[in-house]
């Protein structure tokens, strides 16, 4: 229980943080479709996807020790390994929270595309009403079931990269536990592990 509370921390905060900056993201790429910033976000999401997790934790230790080089620092801003529920779980959370987010920002995007174009919404735009007030009443709340599902099905990429992301980050949870049983050859515990999650 303690492993899997472990775990279930880093993958709640980490899918946290997708919601909180994906749905944002997508709503602002969907309400300025003629700016330059939309196509830039579009590429960094499809990053995010196809980027492998382990290569997303190196470039997070490069950048971590060339802050702390570069700022002359007694210690680096951020812990690069070890467990605490504090600093120590920046770096993993937003490593576990990259292809969740990126995947919220492009579903967020075409649907909020779509449903910005339909009767109903025009007709409140049409009769006067504020914008927050037909973005808040009318579209987010169609636009709340695939991003929902979104977050849902991330889960499974998330769970996907944990035993990676811990033993990157050396975080004692069931991920790093799972790889230390494999290694081990605890045909028992590996398969508790895999059950479990």
């Amino acid at each position: 229980l303690t492993l899997l509370g472990r775990s279930a921390g880093l993958l709640l905060l980490a899918l946290g943080i997708a919601a909180v900056l994906g749905v944002p993201l997508g709503i602002g790429m969907a309400l300025s479709r003629r700016g330059g910033v939309a196509p830039l976000v579009l590429l960094l999401s499809i990053l995010g996807i196809s980027t492998p997790s382990f290569l997303l934790a190196m470039l997070f230790w490069i950048i971590n020790i060339q802050i702390y080089r570069q700022m002359g620092m007694e210690n680096a801003p951020l812990p690069p390994t070890g467990f605490g529920w504090d600093a120590h779980m920046v770096m993993p959370a937003l490593v576990l929270a990259a292809r969740p987010l990126a995947q919220i920002v492009q579903v967020t995007y075409v649907s909020m595309s779509g449903v910005l174009r339909e009767d109903y919404v025009r007709t409140a735009q049409s009769k006067g009403l504020a914008e927050r007030v037909v973005l808040g009443r009318h579209a987010l709340r169609n636009v709340l079931i695939p991003i929902l599902t979104t977050l849902g099905t991330s889960l499974r990429f998330s769970l996907a990269s944990l035993p990676v992301v811990e033993y990157f980050f050396v975080w004692p949870g069931a991920g790093l536990t799972l790889l230390q049983a494999i290694e081990s050859g605890s045909s028992q515990l590996v398969t508790d592990l895999i059950v479990s999650l």
